[in-house]
């Protein structure tokens, strides 16, 4: 069994994140059918996990989901380009969706917002794989109002989401690993300056080394989304790596 977090479209908008679950196999970067009030609404999948994994998280968070009742699917983004948009989405101050929103041409999104199981939606979707590159990206994001790190996209001329991959391994080189460069980057973020003890790079670093990467970029990006001030954030970051390491001992 599959947890499933998709992005509902609902009146030409990308919405919220909400969490599914679901046996049938579908992939990240698909549209999907899922209950958005009391209808089935076309929705981007953008992370599958294990719902026998997650189940301690969902129920001491009384989270309550509900089954995908839906066979239908329509593949439409690569998933190396939701990858992007969560590596780049600490750096920013928007939500994931609003990313999308931001990325993905109207034309598209009202396209897309009209899909059924029985509609055939005229959605070129190789030609859209090519525009979303890191470059196009990054400069749709640094153009609008929110701030936002202009590194995100650099002078070094970045024409696909693979070449924006290697350059931020090189880059992440002199601090060894891409956890290294977490522990670095999300310390920096809380304003840590402490050089031993709590706080300091070798206390995350004791942590993030018994938590998968992308568990760590998820639970910051969720402490970004939550909107409170930085201490809050940081209070419900640590809280969620301390939920992660409970649930990973039973």
């Amino acid at each position: 069994m599959n947890l499933i977090k998709v992005i509902p479209i609902y009146r030409n908008k990308f919405q919220e994140p909400i969490l599914f679950f679901s046996s049938k196999k579908f992939s990240v970067g698909s549209i999907v059918l899922t209950l958005y009030g009391k209808k089935n609404k076309p929705s981007l999948i953008v992370e599958i996990n294990s719902l026998e994994e997650k189940k301690f998280f969902l129920r001491s968070n009384k989270i309550k989901i509900q089954k995908i009742d839906s066979d239908f699917e329509l593949s439409l983004l690569k998933n190396e380009i939701i990858e992007f948009i969560f590596k780049i989405l600490p750096r920013t101050n928007y939500k994931i969706n609003e990313i999308f929103q931001k990325v993905i041409p109207l034309k598209i999104i009202q396209e897309i917002n009209k899909i059924d199981e029985k509609t055939n939606p005229l959605i070129d979707r190789v030609a859209l794989n090519k525009k979303l590159t890191a470059n196009f990206i990054g400069n749709e994001l640094i153009k609008a109002k929110k701030p936002v790190q202009e590194d995100l996209v650099g002078d070094v001329g970045i024409k696909k989401i693979s070449s924006f991959l290697s350059q931020t391994k090189k880059t992440k080189s002199s601090l060894h690993s891409e956890k290294h460069y977490l522990a670095d980057e999300i310390r920096n973020y809380f304003g840590e300056t402490a050089e031993k003890g709590k706080g300091s790079f070798g206390f995350y670093i004791g942590f993030f080394k018994r938590i998968p990467t992308q568990s760590i970029y998820q639970y910051w990006s969720e402490a970004k989304q939550s909107k409170h001030p930085r201490l809050k954030q940081q209070k419900i970051f640590w809280w969620k790596i301390g939920q992660h390491l409970k649930d990973a001992k039973k």
